[in-house]
């Protein structure tokens, strides 16, 4: 059971997102490393007014991962389980990791989780979220400052 810090005032980036979830993840939680297990890396941009969240997720069945959004959160599930012929061998040497993973990233403020989109292809899992125009945001005029032409 994951538990939640409580913040009364939370310190926003420009698309509302919360920046000290990002400082708890890279610097209060346990470093990620090989001996963890199997952590798949992510990114995430903006591009048309819809957020992506890219995941690698290479030997990683689809059916095998669960998508969900809970308390403004988009969290991520699943396994890479070592081939079931592989498990009585006799390793020479081991670079891939296997195991449970999960990830979590702090949502903007009023998503749509309707609308939320997620696909699957060669290895990557890409999550979409479109973003209402007020996370946006709006340029304000100067009044006195003439438009160049």
């Amino acid at each position: 059971m994951a538990v939640g810090i409580s913040r009364p005032t939370p310190i926003l980036s420009p698309l509302g997102l919360d920046v000290l979830d990002w400082y708890e993840d890279m610097v209060e939680r346990p470093v990620l490393s090989r001996r963890n297990g199997f952590c798949p890396c992510v990114e995430s941009y903006v591009k048309d007014n819809t957020m992506h969240f890219r995941a690698e997720i290479p030997g990683v069945n689809p059916k095998d991962v669960s998508i969900n959004i809970d308390d403004g959160h988009l969290c991520f599930r699943g396994e890479r389980k070592r081939p079931e012929s592989d498990e009585d061998s006799c390793y020479c040497f081991e670079e891939l990791d296997y195991g449970s993973f999960e990830r979590c990233f702090h949502l903007p403020e009023r998503v749509d989780a309707d609308k939320v989109h997620a696909k699957y292809d060669n290895g990557i899992l890409d999550v979409t979220i479109p973003l209402s125009k007020e996370l946006m945001g709006k340029a304000i005029p100067i009044e006195g400052i003439e438009e160049k032409t």
